[in-house]
């Protein structure tokens, strides 16, 4: 895996989402690492979220993201995991058969397999250093690409340039993506 071991690495490069908006957001539920065996069998489940943040509906492509979801977690030393077009399952009804949110969220999952770590690593150990507070700790972070999210930050006056949508833990309290920033009044 040629992203392994570099810092700062991003699966999904571009525009990262504005910075004074919240709109749409995706944020994660939980995740965690489960194995009838040994630390390097298994695999990470992460649960995801998407608001609109609006009364307006964001309805996305199926499957969710164009080229699936990518995901990826950065210790100290740089990238110890990383994997991209990812499927997620929904778990949110649609009974329309679309991929709405608003104003209900849009609950999925993914689930990561221990070949997605890079060599030396394993996916105990991964979620252990990622949940652990501190320094030298690891940060999870998800991102989606889909058109329907820069189309719906254009509607409410926000920069759309960037079609991407990021979700990371522990959450950074300066990224909207992962909390921060304002949702509009519509």
């Amino acid at each position: 895996m040629s992203a392994c071991g570099k810092p700062g690495h991003h699966l999904d490069p571009g525009p990262r989402p504005p910075k004074h908006s919240a709109t749409p957001q995706m944020v994660v539920l939980s995740y965690g690492y489960s194995s009838t065996r040994t630390p390097d069998s298994g695999r990470i489940s992460i649960k995801l979220s998407i608001a609109a943040g609006s009364r307006q509906p964001l309805i996305l492509e199926k499957p969710l993201g164009r080229r699936g979801l990518s995901v990826e977690i950065q210790g100290p030393n740089g990238v110890v995991m990383a994997a991209y077009g990812m499927p997620a399952r929904i778990t949110s009804e649609i009974p329309s058969g679309e991929l709405k949110t608003g104003p209900l969220p849009l609950d999925f999952e993914l689930a990561l397999p221990a070949a997605a770590m890079c060599p030396g690593r394993n996916l105990h150990d991964a979620v252990k250093d990622s949940t652990a507070p501190g320094e030298g700790s690891s940060t999870l972070t998800v991102s989606v690409r889909d058109r329907a999210i820069s189309r719906h930050r254009a509607a409410h006056g926000i920069d759309a340039s960037s079609d991407l949508l990021v979700a990371s833990w522990p959450p950074d309290p300066n990224s909207p993506a992962d909390g921060a920033g304002t949702f509009p009044e519509n």
